[in-house]
């Protein structure tokens, strides 16, 4: 169920990064969801950010947080090549724009997934209204931004010094048109959070490392009360069966390697013993040598069973 703070009409975000390319992260920079405990805050004046606000809290099953101004900013607040408003404010090294509502327990969040858009290079004055407003030593903090071409650029690191205690993962630049699929492809990057099923092929248990996604994630529910697939030998390169199932799909382009697990048009896994490139979902990735997999899957059939742990 969506849950929303201190808000009277719905609430929303950030946008995202159009086409096909998503953002990388850097190595070693993930957010645990653990049990209620990120928040997706964000501030829009146009609706640009809307729906991928709610694809962030519907995502991670989060509370989710509006920076309302309580003076709202009208078209002509926000028109670029004017003396506005925003153009004032951002001129204005102390301008900090006062916000509608407040978050009554900020110390219940570990995690805060923050957006909001490029304003002449740099996020909005009232930004730093929010981070100064609450303490958030400790606290991991995610953000985005979204523009019609501007890079987050220094926006964040430079938010980043009124809240200097709480660590500041990269982020990333988000178009108005990307779609969900793409914004939490990218969100999964981040997200620290183990998927444990075992993996049985002819009885054998065989070591998998998985890919943490929405589709890894589905296919466990699955596997929860076992998941048997017999699989038959396609192309002299992989392995492939029916699920049963159709379950939501990440797809990008990949060039395959051996060991490979990947999901194929929502509704079969394939596990590779050579290369291929097409588009599929990532799974995992089987943890043995090219002769131990092709040894184990270039034959007739095999059965491909998973058990959720």
């Amino acid at each position: 169920m969506k849950k929303f703070l201190n808000l009277i009409i719905p609430a929303l975000l950030l946008s995202s990064c159009g086409g096909e390319n998503i953002p990388n992260k850097s190595d070693n920079q993930t957010i645990d969801t653990g049990s209620g405990n990120v928040l997706v805050a964000y501030f829009s004046v146009t609706n640009n950010t809307k729906k991928l606000a709610e694809y962030a809290q519907k995502h991670l099953n989060s509370d989710i947080f509006e920076i309302a101004p309580k003076q709202k900013y009208t078209s002509e607040d926000i028109a670029y090549s004017t003396d506005c408003r925003a153009n004032r404010e951002q001129n204005d090294e102390a301008a900090r724009p006062e916000i509608l509502y407040t978050i009554e327990d900020i110390s219940k969040y570990d995690t805060i997934v923050l957006g909001y858009p490029i304003w002449w290079g740099q996020a909005p004055k009232i930004l730093y209204t929010f981070v100064e407003s609450y303490n958030l030593e400790g606290k991991t903090i995610l953000p985005f931004c979204t523009s019609g071409s501007s890079p987050l650029g220094t926006s964040a690191t430079n938010l980043a010094k009124s809240a200097s205690k709480a660590t500041w993962l990269e982020g990333a630049r988000f178009a108005a048109n990307t779609s969900e699929e793409t914004f939490t492809t990218w969100l999964d990057q981040y997200i620290k959070e183990d998927i444990k099923m075992k993996l049985l092929i002819d009885g054998k248990e065989i070591k998998v490392k998985w890919e943490t996604n929405t589709s890894t994630k589905a296919l466990k529910e699955l596997a929860k009360s076992t998941l048997t697939i017999n699989m038959h030998k396609y192309g002299d390169f992989e392995q492939t069966g029916e699920i049963g199932h159709t379950i939501v799909r990440n797809d990008r382009s990949i060039n395959t390697v051996p060991g490979d697990i990947v999901l194929y048009q929502g509704n079969q896994i394939s596990v590779f013993y050579n290369e291929n490139s097409y588009s599929y979902t990532m799974l995992g990735h089987i943890d043995l040598n090219k002769n131990e997999l092709n040894t184990l899957l270039n034959k007739d059939s095999i059965v491909f069973t998973l058990k959720g742990e």
